[in-house]
């Protein structure tokens, strides 16, 4: 029996117990009775408490199917509650409680880990969970880790979150015990499912690596470069890789000697378990900081050594970790070089003889990458002639691609990669439909390896890649630099001209490559978006394509792509500076020949594109800025004509730029874009506003827009007449045109024009002129009357003459 003063703390807890009951705080409730039934279990005050909390949970069906579940262990009651959690809404409250009836649920279980990553969506649960990180930190990992990958996904959803913590203390201590809980996981001998701790590392790296100053030490970091091992899963390594990155960026100097020291004892001591683990790493570490691990490979005796040292251990793996260390270190030049001088005769006996397809493969690999670009060399080159024919290693990996055997594919991918930066390799693979099919299918493929999806981008984009446009004074110094190097200028491969590119972009096209861009976009990485956008802009050359790839999906995949690149807040950003006027370039070749009516609808509105489209208007140091320019201006002419919402739009953003700078450009072109696009805009309101509403701004504009009925290029002179037409058609305007002091004899001229189109739009804006007793006046004394009558004498539309005509009379007063 309980004392006294333990019964009073008792029946205090179970009346704060029932007051959290009433108010729905059901997870409240349960922790004070929890704490009551350990002082005094039977008091009738606890157990009515605990029947009161049972009655409120029952008025949820999640929360009383949770608690038959945690009392039967019963597969079919977790279903039942997967299924009331999956994919639902529920309240906050009631989330909240289920977690933390489900908490009692010990151990691995497949449903409860997915029943438990679907309830940490919600922020009621992360903040419950946040809550037991603060006070029980291991307790809370070990439950989750159990759990499964759910359950930890939930736990990092819940570790990146700043608002479901109480403070910024909790936060900052939330990353630092869950990181060194992770790091003390990877250390544990035999763990199953080292990647949930590997992830929780990468991720916390990634996002809160300022939480985490003097917990990382050498220690810490040879977990990280093992868990690279090329005999771990490509789920763990891929984290592992990640976390290596971003200590490289926190502390270069540092991680470059730990890796340093981490490799060199594993070769000195020359056990092939240990080698395997160095060249593992040393491997992973060269696309992350090529120069330091260059400086490692290059280092005195390695390279000339490697071959017999490998050889000698008869070990495999050993001998896969060493292939797939020279395929990295293939990225530099000096590496290739010492590669081709100590390693050929080896490689090409592997290709020959190797009975492992996978060793047989990496090597291929490997020459193809040497044969590619042959780095000079101080010494002799050693190589063996003759033994393995380039075009054989090529028309093999295309064969293997070709093949439903998957083992293969991802260096024979690789492979092709290297290779189609040759053009006749470009032209063969794109002459081949099989070949293109099944590399999309093998991208297609969801469990894949990500350099599967990379190298297919990478073969796309020099399959579909035409030759920089040159100014001409770009050329001249292309020869001059090679005069300067005793080279006569070379011209390009008649392979990369625009007829052979231009074919290859179409066969791609009609193997289905925008719809399988459009699948891989959603969890694309920043350098496969980069591919992405560098591939459609290719595609978007050819106008007869446009059509097809709007209908595929690509207005709507560019439009994304430019917002996730502008958008995105990083710093420094993860795009090249270059692939957000890529994306906008295409979008706006998309556009021109494409019926906006046809592919902006409610979900996808016209507005969506304006801003990339804009954004090429804005001058650059780009030879081909204006040619993107006036490209945008088609693209936003052809927008124009929708509704009123996009003109409004379009005039709210780029009506300054566009009536202000390229209406008075130099170039014949932009200047008679600008003048079409505000003659389609000048059907707005908000448009003639801008030109009629008396501002000294306002008259400037009009005074330049009847300038450009005076210029030689016709088209120009057409849209400004027709911009003009439109303008004068409202009342406001027709005095404004007035102040101006040669405002009518541009009129005049219009209806002089050799041109019956531009003769029909002066005509139309003389009518509205000579709808006002102002405007026959000025008509009259500027000779109106003799133009018309010429008008009438050379003009057979009818519409001219019948306008004429009545103007004419109007002016005679008839």
């Amino acid at each position: 029996m309980a004392r006294a003063p333990e019964a009073e703390q008792a029946v205090h807890l179970a009346q704060r117990a029932i007051d959290a009951a009433k108010s729905g705080k059901l997870s409240d409730a349960a922790q004070y009775l929890r704490q009551a039934s350990t002082i005094a279990p039977q008091h009738p005050l606890v157990k009515q408490a605990w029947v009161q909390l049972r009655e409120e949970e029952e008025k949820s069906e999640l929360l009383a199917v949770c608690r038959v579940w945690v009392r039967t262990r019963d597969e079919e009651d977790g279903e039942k509650a997967l299924k009331l959690v999956k994919g639902q809404s529920l309240r906050d409250k009631e989330a909240e409680q289920a977690m933390d009836i489900l908490y009692d649920f010990k151990g691995e279980d497949d449903v409860l880990d997915h029943v438990t990553g679907e309830l940490l969506r919600f922020p009621g649960p992360q903040r419950w969970l946040a809550k037991l990180i603060k006070e029980h930190p291991t307790q809370a990992y070990y439950e989750l880790f159990e759990r499964g990958d759910d359950s930890i996904d939930g736990l990092l959803k819940v570790l990146l979150n700043r608002s479901v913590w109480p403070t910024d203390e909790a936060f900052v201590q939330g990353h630092r015990d869950c990181f060194m809980l992770s790091l003390a996981m990877m250390m544990e001998e035999a763990l199953e499912h080292p990647e949930r701790a590997m992830k929780g590392i990468a991720q916390l790296l990634a996002h809160y690596a300022e939480h985490l100053h003097g917990i990382i030490d050498a220690d810490s970091f040879d977990v990280i470069l093992c868990s690279l091992d090329l005999r771990l899963p490509n789920s763990l390594r891929s984290h592992a890789t990640l976390a290596t990155i971003k200590l490289f960026e926190l502390a270069p100097s540092t991680a470059q000697d730990l890796v340093s020291k981490f490799v060199t004892k594993r070769v000195q001591d020359g056990i092939a378990h240990e080698l395997v683990v160095a060249f593992s790493a040393a491997a992973a570490i060269f696309p992350i900081t090529t120069p330091a691990a260059a400086a490692l490979f290059l280092t005195d005796g390695f390279i000339s050594t490697l071959v017999p040292l490998v050889q000698s251990k008869k070990s495999q793996k050993l001998e896969q970790a060493a292939l797939e260390l020279i395929s990295a270190a293939c990225v530099e030049n000096n590496c290739r070089d010492a590669i081709n001088r100590h390693c050929r005769m080896w490689l090409e006996d592997l290709v020959a003889s190797s009975p492992d397809k996978k060793r047989s493969n990496l090597a291929a690999l490997v020459l193809v990458k040497l044969g590619e670009e042959p780095a000079p060399s101080e010494g002799p080159v050693i190589i063996t002639p003759g033994k393995v024919d380039q075009d054989d290693l090529i028309a093999s990996f295309k064969s293997m691609v070709i093949s439903s055997d998957k083992s293969s594919k991802q260096d024979s991918i690789e492979g092709l990669a290297y290779a189609s930066l040759q053009p006749k390799v470009r032209e063969d693979l794109a002459k081949s439909p099989k070949f293109l099919k099944r590399l999309i299918e093998s991208m297609k493929d969801p469990s894949g390896p990500a350099n599967i999806l990379f190298g297919g981008l990478t073969i796309f984009s020099n399959l579909t890649s035409f030759l920089p446009i040159q100014s001409e004074e770009e050329k001249r110094m292309a020869q001059l630099k090679a005069y300067a190097n005793v080279q006569k200028p070379s011209d390009p491969d008649p392979l990369l001209d625009e007829a052979h590119v231009t074919a290859r972009c179409k066969r791609v096209l009609d193997a289905g490559i925008v719809p399988l861009l459009v699948t891989i976009s959603k969890k694309a990485s920043p350098s496969a978006l980069g591919q992405t956008a560098s591939i459609l802009l290719s595609l978007s050359k050819d106008t007869k394509t446009r059509g097809i790839m709007a209908q595929q999906g690509a207005i709507k995949l560019l439009v994304q792509i430019y917002d996730t690149i502008t958008l995105d807040k990083v710093t420094p950003s993860p795009y090249p500076p270059n692939m957000a006027p890529q994306t906008a370039q295409a979008l706006s070749r998309i556009l021109i020949s494409t019926n906006p009516a046809h592919i902006f609808n409610a979900a996808l509105p016209p507005q969506s594109a304006i801003r990339p489209l804009i954004s090429l208007l804005i001058p650059s140091e780009s030879s081909a800025w204006q040619l993107h320019a006036f490209e945008s201006l088609l693209a936003l002419t052809n927008l124009a004509s929708m509704d009123m919402q996009t003109q409004n739009h379009i005039i709210r953003n780029a009506f300054d730029i566009v009536a202000d700078d390229l209406l008075l450009s130099q170039n014949t072109l932009l200047r008679r874009a600008a003048t079409e696009l505000l003659c389609n805009l000048m059907a707005a309101p908000l448009c003639i506003e801008r030109f009629a509403d008396g501002s000294p701004r306002a008259t400037h504009r009009l005074h330049i827009l009847l300038a450009m009925t005076d210029v030689d290029d016709a088209p120009t002179r057409s849209a400004a007449g027709g911009a003009l037409a439109m303008l004068l058609s409202v009342d406001p305007a027709i005095p404004e045109l007035l102040k101006q002091e040669r405002g009518v004899e541009f009129l005049l001229e219009l209806c002089r024009d050799e041109n019956e189109d531009i003769r029909h739009r002066g005509v139309v804006c003389l009518r509205c002129v000579v709808s006002t007793k102002e405007g026959i006046e000025v008509v009259k004394a500027k000779g109106g009357i003799e133009v018309l009558k010429g008008l009438l004498k050379e003009s057979r539309r009818q519409e001219v003459l019948g306008l004429g005509v009545e103007t004419l009379k109007i002016l005679l007063g008839q």
